[in-house]
């Protein structure tokens, strides 16, 4: 009998994929050329096979990550963790699961800030670097989503979140990613897993919830609520993964 294929889900930080070894049974390290000794780690999460892997922080870690880890063939893969909230509306410990994402610093600088290039436009990305996540995967997790977040008492919606090579710590900064991209979260690796998806042809989504509002207290505020957020984004996932395909 053919082994099932893993669901690939990428964690950031080790507090971030603690919240899914927690829920995880026979979990043993696996090795993989340019994945560090204790970063990839498969096992089960309610009988689906898993491979839960810490692809570190930010654009180029997680890709180079994910992108070695991508030799285990996964169904799909799920990019999890927290992020900063973009808008009052999202509190500390909401859900939010990707119908896209982009990169908020992929852009033309200028001493009044930052233009978007390239979304939309042949030049100079030839296409567009806005990404949409698999159509089927967002209403599944969507679906799974309600009775887990209700359980856990916090809200979950779907939209866009945005990606860059920054810890967001500055109301002015976080305003004007918000006015850039129209996003509604900001974190630092989910559109960098999910261009390595797509060159590798495999669904993913971006799971992630709020550990902070991206302004003058996020620090603080990141320390005190990562272990929620890492564990309600973990609540989504084990809802997710028994209704994939």
């Amino acid at each position: 009998m053919t082994a099932q294929p893993p669901v690939l889900i990428a964690a950031a930080l080790s507090a971030e994929r603690a919240a899914l070894e927690a829920i995880a049974v026979g979990l043993q390290a696996h090795m993989l050329p340019g994945i560090a000794e204790g970063d990839l780690l498969v096992g089960t999460i309610d009988g689906t096979a898993v491979a839960l892997l810490r692809c570190g922080v930010g654009k180029v870690a997680a890709a180079t990550a994910v992108a070695a880890a991508s030799a285990l063939k996964p169904r799909c893969i799920i990019s999890v963790g927290s992020a900063g909230a973009l808008h009052a509306g999202h509190k500390i410990g909401h859900v939010v699961i990707s119908t896209e994402v982009l990169q908020h610093d992929f852009a033309a600088v200028s001493a009044s800030g930052f233009t978007l290039f390239g979304y939309g436009s042949d030049w100079p990305s030839n296409g567009d670097p806005l990404l949409r996540s698999d159509p089927a995967m967002t209403k599944i997790a969507a679906a799974a989503a309600q009775s887990a977040g209700t359980a856990r008492g916090f809200a979950v919606s779907s939209g866009r979140i945005t990606t860059g090579d920054w810890f967001v710590n500055d109301a002015a900064t976080r305003d004007a990613i918000a006015t850039r991209t129209g996003a509604d979260l900001v974190e630092m690796e989910g559109a960098a897993i999910a261009y390595v998806a797509q060159q590798f042809g495999t669904p993913w989504i971006v799971i992630r919830s709020v550990s902070d509002a991206g302004d003058g207290a996020a620090a603080p505020s990141f320390d005190e609520y990562l272990a929620l957020a890492s564990a309600n984004a973990a609540a989504i996932v084990r809802a997710t993964l028994p209704l994939l395909p």
